[in-house]
């Protein structure tokens, strides 16, 4: 054998069961897990520690070309997710561009959404208050399904980020998406605060009539506002009417968005609760400025891609979603080099965390960050199982947290004492070893 893994517990999400047992590694995939493995090439002690199968993050961003545009994934991989899903919220560029950037330097496993807003730029729909041409849209269509050819997992809408697009546009591409098996589509919905519930019927509704799975993005952020109880009903009996409807959820209480963008259009305190003072700009020029009315339209003006983190979630709300036994935990990570949200380096431990500190098992924690989402995006993974590929994570349960905070956001976890990706250890003490060894993952 490669790699033997000796006297962990090993944690299945799908049994619910801990069991101690031995994990071997061979060529790659896993080759026994039960009692008295083979003798492995490399042996690693797991004595008091978990195994637990790779993460996975479903909704994470990797469009950003600033600084070390890679940080963002060797951030994910020290938490140990081994495969994440990029290209969300309208965001991102074509396939062939993200082949190009993910040969580069392959942290980890990773496959990509096509951006709405991505597609509208590349046929003249520049203005994200108007609605895309019916002429814009038809060739919106060709370019899309070009990219799902390409291997694209699906389309992602950033509807917040671009009210002026139509339901006309939104239900055509959803037409196209419905052609290809085992894709979906991810949808930063229309609206937060006191409108999310009407957001996320229209959500509810492009599944509906596509009959394509749609997961709603960041459900916590968008509806924490006295809403996220109503919108989870809506989502309950969409899915017993037999409507696809999946949902991740961050586990932090305050989101990160563009200054310049939509999202702080003028009414926004007004939407959200909460004004200037509940903001701080975390990228930039204006990064740590106590932001007054003047210094925000300034900075509005003059650095509108500058990332502002918005203490305004209601706490119980974002933990009502996490802790729903459908969501899959996602970390929304997006940085701009080493600047950002701590989101990028803790969200799984920290999620994790939260589940158990609410009660779960270790299995039933971690099948919110392992199953569940590999459920959500046909993946085979998520589980430690003969035959299966290598990916999992070894860790202390008893120091496995995060670290990082507003401020301070690329602060590595405790307690992750090796990670094993296709089978390689690509993580060991905290810290990231061996070559790159991530693949790309291709929609069929």
């Amino acid at each position: 054998m490669d790699i033997v893994v000796r006297n962990g517990t090993v944690v299945d999400p799908v049994s619910l069961e801990e069991k101690r047992v031995d994990v071997a590694i061979k060529d790659g995939v896993f080759a026994f897990v039960g009692s008295g493995a083979p003798e492995g090439v490399r042996e690693l002690d797991a004595s008091g520690l978990l195994v637990l199968p790779g993460l996975i993050d479903t909704h994470m961003h990797f469009e950003h070309r600033v600084g070390d545009p890679y940080t963002v994934l060797k951030s994910l991989l020290l938490q140990g997710v081994t495969t994440a899903i990029g290209g969300h919220c309208g965001e991102g560029v074509m396939m062939k561009v993200y082949k190009d950037w993910f040969s580069q330097n392959p942290v980890l496993n990773m496959g990509f959404m096509i951006g709405a807003t991505t597609l509208r730029k590349a046929v003249g729909a520049d203005d994200r208050y108007s609605p895309a041409t019916s002429e814009q849209v038809g060739m919106m269509e060709p370019l899309l399904e070009e990219n799902l050819h390409e291997g694209a997992l699906g389309l992602s809408f950033g509807l917040e980020y671009a009210p002026g697009t139509s339901r006309d546009e939104l239900f055509r591409l959803a037409q196209v998406v419905s052609r290809f098996k085992h894709r979906f589509i991810s949808i930063h919905v229309r609206y937060d605060g006191r409108r999310s519930p009407e957001a996320v019927a229209e959500a509810i509704e492009i599944s509906k009539r596509s009959g394509v799975r749609v997961q709603v993005s960041h459900l916590g952020s968008m509806t924490a506002f006295g809403h996220s109880r109503d919108a989870i009903g809506m989502i309950e009996q969409a899915r017993r009417e037999g409507v696809d409807v999946t949902f991740d959820v961050y586990p932090y209480y305050a989101f990160a968005a563009r200054i310049g963008s939509a999202v702080f259009d003028p009414g926004f305190e007004q939407r959200l609760g909460k004004g200037l003072e509940s903001l701080e700009v975390s990228t930039g020029r204006f990064k740590d400025v106590p932001l007054t009315a003047e210094l925000f339209a300034r900075a509005r003006e003059e650095d509108p891609d500058a990332y502002v983190i918005a203490h305004v979630m209601n706490p119980e709300e974002v933990d009502l979603c996490l802790l729903h036994k459908d969501s899959a935990i996602a970390s929304d990570a997006v940085l701009r080099g080493d600047e950002g949200h701590p989101r990028a380096a803790g969200t799984f431990p920290r999620g994790i965390g939260i589940l158990r500190k609410a009660g779960l098992s270790w299995p039933e924690a971690v099948r919110h960050a392992t199953s569940r989402p590999a459920e959500m995006i046909w993946h085979r993974g998520g589980r430690i199982t003969e035959g299966a590929n290598a990916e999992l994570a070894v860790i202390d349960p008893d120091s496995y947290e995060d670290r990082g905070r507003f401020g301070a956001p690329l602060t590595a976890p405790g307690g992750v004492k090796w990670v094993v990706l296709n089978g390689v250890v690509v993580v060991e003490g905290c810290e990231i070893v061996g070559p790159p060894s991530g693949r790309i993952l291709l929609g069929e």
